[in-house]
């Protein structure tokens, strides 16, 4: 268990924080979560991979934590970390950079921003993100093509 919450509690808090109206809640749903699998290692039936069973145990626990406290807003991404070694301008320029895909994101749909965040900044394949989701692959699929699509024109006028 102590392996899992070590490889597992960084991308789940991540995931959580953008699921949640409270970014403050986060580490209660990773705790829970890690209860759940801990107390309840029975569920998990091998049709998907661990990785994708726990996301979907944050998932669920993160909307009934939303529809208890009577929000469903997501938060905003994290702020981007620059390497120590750029120089100022670039550190600026990475900063600009993320300001602008985090603005292009708000503008997507919940389902289309959870979708793009598993694949691009969890490294989930459409399998496991349908898993996560639950719902078919082709519509896993549909909402990342229909978020980078959106995101290419949100971000084309930004710079226009």
């Amino acid at each position: 268990m102590s392996e899992i919450y070590s490889r597992h509690a960084g991308p789940l808090t991540g995931f959580a924080k953008r699921c949640l109206a409270h970014e403050a809640d986060a580490d209660d749903i990773v705790h829970e979560t890690m209860m759940e699998v801990w107390r309840r290692p029975e569920r998990f039936e091998g049709r998907s991979s661990l990785k994708s069973w726990m996301f979907a145990i944050a998932r669920f626990k993160s909307y009934d934590r939303n529809r208890k406290s009577g929000r469903t807003v997501l938060s905003d991404m994290e702020d981007s970390r620059v390497c120590e070694d750029a120089l100022p301008s670039d550190a600026l320029a990475a900063s600009q950079d993320a300001s602008r895909v985090r603005a292009a994101m708000n503008t997507l749909s919940e389902p289309h921003r959870r979708a793009l965040h598993l694949s691009f900044f969890e490294d989930m394949t459409y399998k496991e993100i349908a898993e996560v989701e639950g719902c078919p692959v082709g519509t896993i699929k549909t909402r990342i093509l229909h978020a980078k699509r959106k995101m290419i024109t949100v971000l084309g006028q930004m710079e226009a």
